[in-house]
């Protein structure tokens, strides 16, 4: 394919990502196409001897799926009454999990130094949401906290360097991956590389490429956070990359899922046998699958799935069990069969691989 006709392609995924993002979230980096839910004013007040803390505006903090996921926290004293979220624009039917679980009275009754040591698990099937909402409410607990001349008991005054650490961990996972093998091709390098993949981006960071993410990156625009600046090197590697003829780069050399099948399939060198017409088989029903579960992300019906691909079971504590099953059936099937999601299941791999083919 000519370099104008690679363009094309990548233009084409692109406005894919961008048609998703405006039919899901009706925001395209930032912008919102539909009137927007107001929320109040972000500042400490007192009402009636009650502290309110609002974080709408507080900046750095993670996000949910749709956006921004900001709370009013009420204390009396040094006391926390509660910690509520203001309006947003997350799926209520998922947001809502969130008070279904109890999560969203965590602190309630609490004092600021006790609530401040409380970092609780994400809701299963609502992990962005609520690691938002997290992040949000231990902003408020900061921001009252300093608001009386103290600390948190981590001796962190803003939420958001909670997140550092392991973002900056992440973009130098990611930068090695996209890097490195560029100049050195040696196997050690390789599975040190997919060791670091899954341990800093799948379990540790969370950091990965699926619907997601990616349509959540385009409905929210770029933020400078480690977070964000993560997503966008993970973005270049599996969209820009291929232009150059580094086909497959991403798959291969940085996503945490591909890393830990492949690792798997170093555990044994008897592997099964899959026929010709078979896999041509297992590719078809992965490109149908792809079409179909696209066709309900545009449809609006059944969208939800998004929220279970099969890379959220790197966060064990959150994931539920299905998922956890399901990454755990994979491992094992990686092991005598080589990157069976990656050829045969993978939605967000099929895209890139559409991108990938086209260029090659």
């Amino acid at each position: 394919m000519s370099k104008t006709g690679r363009i094309i392609m990548l233009v084409g995924v692109f406005a894919v990502m961008v048609s998703l993002s405006l039919v899901r979230d009706g925001r395209l980096f930032g912008h919102a196409f539909e009137r927007e839910k107001e929320v109040a004013h972000p500042a400490i007040s007192v009402v009636d001897g009650t502290t309110v803390v609002n974080t709408s505006e507080v900046e750095g903090l993670p996000t949910g799926y749709a956006g921004a996921v900001p709370v009013k926290a009420y204390i009396t004293g040094n006391r926390i009454d509660s910690i509520r979220p203001l309006p947003n624009a997350e799926s209520p039917r998922f947001f809502g999990r969130l008070s279904e679980e109890g999560l969203t009275r965590t602190w309630d009754g609490k004092t600021l130094s006790e609530a401040a040591g409380i970092t609780p698990d994400a809701v299963s099937g609502a992990t962005f949401s609520s690691k938002a909402y997290i992040a949000n409410a231990h902003a408020a607990i900061d921001i009252a906290l300093e608001a009386q001349g103290r600390t948190a008991a981590d001796d962190s005054s803003d939420a958001a360097s909670r997140w550092l650490p392991a973002g900056i961990a992440a973009i130098l996972v990611i930068i090695m991956g996209a890097v490195i093998p560029l100049f050195v091709h040696n196997k050690t390098y390789r599975i040190i590389q997919q060791l670091l993949n899954v341990a800093v981006l799948g379990f540790w960071t969370g950091t990965f490429l699926d619907y997601a993410v990616m349509i959540g990156f385009f409905a929210n625009g770029f933020t400078f956070s480690a977070a964000s600046t993560a997503i966008l090197l993970m973005l270049a590697v599996a969209y820009i990359y291929p232009l150059f003829g580094k086909n497959s780069h991403y798959c291969m050399w940085v996503c945490p899922l591909g890393a830990a099948q492949d690792l798997a399939g170093h555990l044994s060198r008897r592997k099964i046998h899959i026929g010709v017409k078979t896999v041509h088989a297992l590719d078809i029903f992965r490109k149908v699958l792809w079409v179909v579960l696209l066709s309900m992300l545009w449809l609006g019906w059944l969208s939800e799935w998004i929220d279970y691909e099969i890379f959220t079971a790197f966060a064990i504590k959150s994931a539920g069990w299905g998922i956890l099953v399901a990454g755990g059936v994979i491992i094992i099937l990686s092991v005598f069969i080589p990157r069976p999601y990656c050829r045969f299941v993978c939605p967000t791999g099929t895209i890139l691989r559409a991108h990938q083919d086209a260029v090659n």
